[in-house]
């Protein structure tokens, strides 16, 4: 585990306050399992940033792009008018992959360039000295099972945020209580961002690992328990519940299993994602 940031045991912002405010050089990552959270909280994050005078970046695939620019039609903004006069920057995902991909790897200077050349554009001659960047090609590699070339981009993408100043977003299609995705994927994730939003409902995610962690270790205190393992954390800041769960699969990776299959049967059991 590293110590990018502070402990996950300090209390998480909601997720919403969060992306209304990611910091001048904040990388977020957002996990998801269906198209209605990622939206919202693209648009939120977009949505936030053009009402302060930022320019947004959005790199997107056709299908997403459609539901993130009706959402922000629905928040009532101009897609035309924000493009035409620069405050909006659209890229398609899949077509700009295969600029910087070679034997599908990023090269890492021709990346950096396409990046600080979108970025130059979005400022528009500094009059937009504040720019954030949503993008989903490092999940794009991820879903078509390329992940080394995912992790090596999520690594160019936190330079450009420290070299660049600007704040950075992306989100990937995990289920959070998948227990493969804890066997590196997610420890991948965490290796180069600052904060994780896990999931929509940070206080249902607790109740469903704080129920499954008392069924799976019997009469230990579940607050106790989590708070012991969670306090372990040195990663990315996060809700205690994430942060315990992968404490325990670093030390206790059949009990975290166990805990992972339970979690996620309490939520489906409660009908939610």
């Amino acid at each position: 585990m590293n110590n990018k940031a502070s402990m996950a045991a300090q209390t998480s912002l909601p997720w919403k306050e969060l992306l209304a405010n990611p910091g001048l050089r904040g990388h977020i990552v957002q996990l998801y399992q269906d198209d209605e959270f990622l939206g919202e909280a693209v648009s939120h994050f977009a949505a936030e940033g053009l009402v302060r005078r930022e320019s947004i970046i959005i790199v997107a695939t056709a299908s997403h792009w459609d539901d993130i620019s009706r959402r922000l039609h629905h928040k009532g903004f101009d897609i035309a008018d924000l493009v035409r006069r620069g405050q909006l920057t659209v890229l398609d995902a899949d077509e700009t992959l295969p600029k910087f991909l070679v034997d599908s790897m990023p090269d890492a200077r021709t990346f950096k360039d396409l990046a600080q050349t979108t970025i130059k554009k979005a400022r528009a001659g500094n009059y937009y000295p504040r720019v954030r960047w949503w993008g989903e090609m490092v999940n794009v590699l991820y879903v078509n099972g390329n992940g080394r070339g995912s992790n090596r981009l999520e690594e160019l993408f936190d330079e450009v945020a420290h070299e660049e100043s600007i704040a950075i977003f992306c989100s990937f299609l995990m289920d959070k209580f998948d227990r493969n995705v804890y066997d590196g994927p997610l420890q991948n994730v965490c290796r180069t961002h600052a904060h994780l939003i896990p999931t929509e409902n940070y206080d249902r995610h607790r109740e469903y690992v704080d129920r499954a962690a008392a069924d799976v270790f019997g009469g230990l205190d579940k607050s106790l328990l989590r708070s012991v393992f969670s306090t372990q954390w040195t990663g990315p800041e996060m809700p205690s519940s994430q942060a315990f769960l992968l404490c325990l699969k670093e030390a206790m990776p059949d009990m975290a299993d166990r805990v992972l299959a339970l979690a996620r049967q309490y939520e489906q059991e409660a009908g939610e994602k």
